[in-house]
């Protein structure tokens, strides 16, 4: 049987600082390729999850918002209300 403290032994030297450097250079270069993908999607609508109040000019408001947005920037909202 293997006693405890033979076991963390084993589990650190399983791990090493070039094993931790390769690790993390192989995330970073994931990271890298994966970047041209993440920055080229093309998303133009969004969906908003919005709470009905209770005065009707705060949701006037807060539509007229959106409207506004919509027609600066060119992309579309999906209002949802809960």
């Amino acid at each position: 049987m293997w006693s405890r403290s033979a076991k963390k032994e084993t589990a650190m030297t399983l791990m090493s600082r070039r094993s931790m450097i390769r690790g993390s250079l192989s995330l970073s270069a994931a990271e890298f390729l994966a970047r041209p993908y993440l920055a080229n999607a093309d998303v133009t609508t969004a969906v908003v999850w919005q709470v009905q109040g209770f005065v009707p000019e705060e949701d006037a408001a807060f539509r007229k918002t959106v409207a506004d947005y919509e027609k600066a920037s060119g992309n579309k909202i999906n209002l949802r209300n809960l």
